[in-house]
């Protein structure tokens, strides 16, 4: 199978899109495509220092060299940032994770900054998953919220960007549909606002665009990046996801651009509607604490409280 655009063998075949593609042609499609959506949903507008949060996967990894090449272009100032997020597992997942994301930042000459949460906060996810009686996957969620806000208001940064794919996004609103969490779904967009008491908004640039398509071009450009998955992920129950998920990839396979039509018109079409309607904006209380926003009537945040919890941290401080 020849490349659609010159006469060399073609690596990948983009259904949806009816066309081949070499390793050259595929790289200049995907960074084009992904340019485009950077500008269509204005991920950049007023923008001037971008925190890419960077796990050591594929997907992040990926966004931060595509990133790293817009920065080129459009001139602002990019910042690595990777969060240690003390998991082992038998597998040293979190120190071989840390290890690929610095690697990346050190071959573009970035600056960076690495965030050991044990140092930091007192505790690791292995240690919360054992005490802390909540999924793993929400207190993972809930550390690296308050590290990314954290992180961001002290780097003085106007935006973090992370690596959701177009396969995470459809699984999101199909999950969404399923257990009826309106607010999640009113919330589910490439480009959120700053939440109310902080400053920096959250960008999604991959949004759109399929994981095959990110392994490849993490592949054939050479980016390294972590093939390991989080060892927690096949020890929370996670069997319905699961299912969604493959449902997703067959219907993929049956019906070319399925996910992406999902999620586009879930995006342009019907978020905003839901967000008029469902998502109101939360009256703010300061955690008293870290002094983070927390909601209206708590006088301690979740994550503090989750710290207190953990035995690192004293209430009456």
């Amino acid at each position: 199978m020849k490349c659609a655009k010159c006469d060399e063998k073609a690596i990948i075949k983009i259904a949806y899109a009816n066309i081949a593609l070499c390793k050259t042609h595929f790289s200049e499609w995907l960074e084009h495509r992904f340019e485009r959506l950077i500008k269509k949903y204005h991920m950049l507008d007023g923008i001037e220092r971008v925190g890419v949060a960077v796990s050591g996967g594929k997907d992040s990894t990926t966004l931060l060299h595509l990133m790293y090449k817009l920065s080129k272009i459009y001139d602002f100032e990019l910042v690595g940032i990777n969060i240690d997020l003390g998991i082992d597992m038998g597998k040293a997942y979190s120190t071989k994770s840390s290890e690929l994301a610095v690697k990346n930042f050190e071959m573009l000459g970035l600056k960076y900054k690495v965030i050991r949460i044990k140092d930091e906060y007192g505790f690791t996810i292995d240690e919360a998953k054992k005490k802390i009686k909540r999924p793993v996957c929400s207190t993972c969620g809930l550390v690296k919220r308050y590290t990314l806000n954290d992180i961001a208001e002290r780097e003085g940064l106007d935006a973090i960007a992370t690596g959701h794919n177009l396969n995470d996004m459809a699984q999101f609103v199909l999950s969404g549909y399923f257990s009826g969490d309106i607010l999640d779904l009113s919330r589910l967009k490439p480009v959120s606002q700053p939440e109310k008491g902080y400053k920096v908004k959250k960008i999604k640039p991959l949004f759109l665009i399929y994981e095959k398509e990110i392994l490849t071009y993490a592949i054939i450009n050479k980016i390294p990046f972590l093939y390991d998955s989080c060892p927690h992920t096949f020890r929370v129950g996670g069997a319905t996801q699961d299912k969604i998920r493959r449902k997703l990839e067959e219907l993929e396979d049956e019906i070319p651009g399925f996910m992406m039509m999902l999620v586009q018109n879930f995006v342009d079409k019907i978020q905003g509607p839901l967000e008029k309607e469902y998502a109101r904006e939360e009256d703010i209380s300061r955690c008293k604490i870290c002094g983070r926003p927390t909601s209206k009537g708590r006088e301690i945040c979740s994550f503090c409280a989750t710290r207190i919890s953990m035995g690192v941290l004293n209430e009456a401080r």
